[in-house]
C-alpha cells in the first residue's frame, strides 16, 4: 500500500456524547474528507436522589459507554481514536487510593447557594475578574465550598477532583487529566492566563494539587486499560484530548469559515454566544452576565448560559405522567397553533432552576393552567431571551450581527428556529444536529493529521452535513405583536 492509498484509508472514531437527559455512543467514519456519524446507542440519563441530594450514577453511565464501545469496535474490528464530551461544572472526588468517594453531585443541588450568598460585591467582582466566568451557585467553585460546609468529610478525604469527562476517561484509561474547555466552566480557571487561577484558589483556601493537569487538544491522554481490552474483547485504542465541555465541542463544529459568528448551542440548556480570539473581561460583560469559556484550541466562547429545552423536556415528562403523552412534534404544533399573543416569563427565573414540578411552576409564572398557553409561552419566552442576548452581544462586541447558527439537538425544532428568526430579525442557520459529536470527532481526527487547523476541521463539518442544514429567514407577519411582547419581556427581566 503506497502512502497516498494509506492516507485515503477509512479511519474509525468513537465519540461519547454525555448529556443531562441521555448519553450516546457515536461512531464516526472518516474517508475522503467526510466524517459520517452513526448512533451506536442512546441511553437515558437522569440524576438520582439520595439523602436529599441529586447525584449522577456514574457506574451506570460507565457500563453503558463500555457496551457501546464494544459494539462500535465490532463494526470494523478496530477503533482509531476515542474522545468524549459532557456537560460542564460537575465533578467527582477521589481519595488517596484513586477510588471515587461518592457519586458526583448534580449542579441542580443548592449546595453552592449559601457559599455564593455570603460573598460581598467586592469578592464577587474579584472572582469574576480572575476567572472571566460569571458567579453562579452551580459553578464547581461554589459546589466545592458547599461540600466543605455541609459534607466536610468528603473534601477532607479528597486528593483529586475530576470533572465528569475526566472521571469517565479515568475509568477507561487510569489517567487523570483535563483540558481547558471543561476546566474553564469551574470558575477555578483563568481564561486570560490559560491556567488555573492561583488567586482564586488562595482566596478560597483550596489546593491546586486537587486539580488535574491540563492537556492540549489532539494529544493522547491515555490508552484503554488492558483489563478493559480483555473484558470487552477489543484491541488497544487511544483516548484523545478533545474539547470535553459539550458546548466547546459543538462550537468547534460551526458550519462556517467566517470569524466571530454568533451561535446558539440548543439543548437542555441554551448556550448563546460568539466565538472570540481572546477573553473579554470588563465591567459591562460582568453586568450582562456573560462568561468567557475556553473553546477549541486557543479560542474563547463569550456566552450566556440560559435555560433551553429543559422547559419542554420537563413539560413532556408531566404529560407522560398524567397519561396525556405528547411527542415533540405535537408539542411544537400545539404551541404554534396557540400563537404568540400569550403571557411571557423569564426562562431563567430562580423557581425554574430547581423545580420538580415544571407544570406547576410555569402555571404560577404565566398565570394559567392551560397547557397550550404554557407551551406557547415557553417557546415565545425562549425566543425573546435569545433576542435580548443577541442585542447584548452586539453591544459588547461593537458589531452588528445579522446571522445566527443554531446547533445541537434543538435545531430539530423547526418552530423554535422560525420563531427565533421572527423575534430576533436574524437569519437563522440550523445544524449540524450532532454538533457536539462532530466537533469531538474532527478534533480526534487532528491527532492523525496534525496539519488540520480549525478552518480545515470546519470544512470537514460542512462537507459532511450539507444535506441536513436549513436556513430560516425572518417573517414580517405578527411583527406588531412580537414588538409588544418584547417590551413586556424587557419590563419583566429588567424592571
Amino acid at each position: 500500500m503506497n502512502a497516498e492509498t494509506a492516507k485515503r484509508k477509512p479511519t474509525y472514531h468513537v465519540a461519547f456524547d454525555c448529556g443531562n437527559s441521555s448519553f450516546r455512543i457515536m461512531l464516526g467514519t472518516y474517508e475522503d474528507g467526510v466524517m459520517s456519524v452513526e448512533v451506536i446507542d442512546q441511553i437515558p440519563n437522569e440524576a438520582i436522589e439520595s439523602g436529599g441530594l441529586l447525584s449522577w450514577d456514574i457506574e451506570a453511565i460507565f457500563a453503558g459507554l463500555k457496551r457501546g464501545l464494544r459494539v462500535a469496535y465490532e463494526r470494523h474490528g478496530r477503533i482509531d481514536t476515542v474522545g468524549l464530551a459532557t456537560w460542564g461544572i460537575d465533578f467527582g472526588l477521589l481519595d488517596e487510593s484513586g477510588a471515587l468517594i461518592a457519586n458526583p453531585l448534580c449542579y441542580r443541588n443548592t449546595l453552592g447557594v449559601a457559599a455564593l450568598g455570603r460573598l460581598s460585591p467586592e469578592a464577587r467582582s474579584f472572582t469574576w475578574e480572575h476567572s472571566g466566568i460569571q458567579n453562579h451557585p452551580m459553578n464547581s467553585l461554589y459546589q466545592l465550598l458547599g461540600i466543605r460546609d455541609r459534607l466536610p468529610d468528603k473534601l477532607l478525604r479528597a486528593r483529586r477532583l475530576l470533572f465528569i469527562p475526566d472521571l469517565i476517561l479515568y475509568l477507561f484509561t487510569g489517567e487523570m487529566a483535563t483540558e481547558r474547555s471543561i476546566a474553564s466552566t469551574s470558575q477555578l480557571y483563568d481564561t486570560r492566563a490559560g491556567a488555573y487561577s492561583r488567586d482564586i484558589l488562595n482566596y478560597y483556601g483550596l489546593s491546586e494539587a486537587l486539580l488535574p493537569p491540563l492537556k492540549r487538544h489532539g494529544e493522547v491522554v491515555g490508552w484503554l486499560k488492558k483489563e478493559l481490552q480483555t473484558e470487552l474483547g477489543i484491541g488497544p485504542c487511544p483516548f484523545i484530548c478533545t474539547p470535553s465541555h459539550d458546548t466547546a465541542s459543538a462550537v468547534a463544529a460551526l458550519p462556517t469559515l467566517e470569524r466571530n459568528q454568533v451561535f446558539i448551542s440548543s439543548g437542555t440548556w441554551s448556550l448563546i454566544g460568539i466565538e472570540q480570539p481572546r477573553p473579554l473581561v470588563s465591567a459591562e460583560v460582568e453586568r450582562c452576565k456573560f462568561a468567557n469559556e475556553a473553546g477549541v484550541f486557543d479560542t474563547t466562547t463569550l456566552l450566556k448560559n440560559s435555560t433551553g429545552l429543559y422547559l419542554l423536556q420537563e413539560m413532556k415528562k408531566h404529560f407522560k405522567a398524567t397519561d396525556t403523552p405528547l411527542g415533540w412534534e405535537e408539542i411544537a404544533k400545539v404551541a404554534m397553533e396557540r400563537g404568540v399573543d400569550v403571557p411571557v416569563f423569564d426562562p431563567n427565573h430562580p423557581e425554574i432552576f430547581g423545580t420538580r414540578d415544571m407544570f406547576g411552576t410555569l402555571s404560577r409564572l404565566v398565570g394559567s393552567c392551560d397547557y397550550r398557553t404554557l407551551l406557547a409561552s415557553s417557546y415565545l419566552s425562549l425566543a425573546l431571551c435569545y433576542r435580548r442576548t443577541m442585542g447584548e452581544i452586539d453591544s459588547l462586541t461593537g458589531e452588528r450581527h445579522s446571522h445566527v447558527y443554531v446547533i445541537g439537538g434543538g435545531c430539530r425544532d423547526r418552530y423554535l428556529c422560525q420563531l427565533t428568526a421572527d423575534v430576533t430579525g436574524m437569519v437563522v442557520h440550523t445544524g449540524p444536529m450532532e454538533a457536539a459529536s462532530l466537533g469531538n470527532l474532527v478534533v480526534q481526527r487532528r491527532h492523525l493529521d496534525p496539519g488540520l487547523d480549525l478552518a480545515r476541521l470546519r470544512t470537514i463539518v460542512m462537507d459532511s452535513t450539507g444535506g441536513e442544514r436549513e436556513t430560516f429567514t425572518p417573517r414580517t407577519a405578527g411583527g406588531e405583536t412580537l414588538s409588544r411582547k418584547m417590551k413586556e419581556y424587557e419590563a419583566l427581566v429588567c424592571p
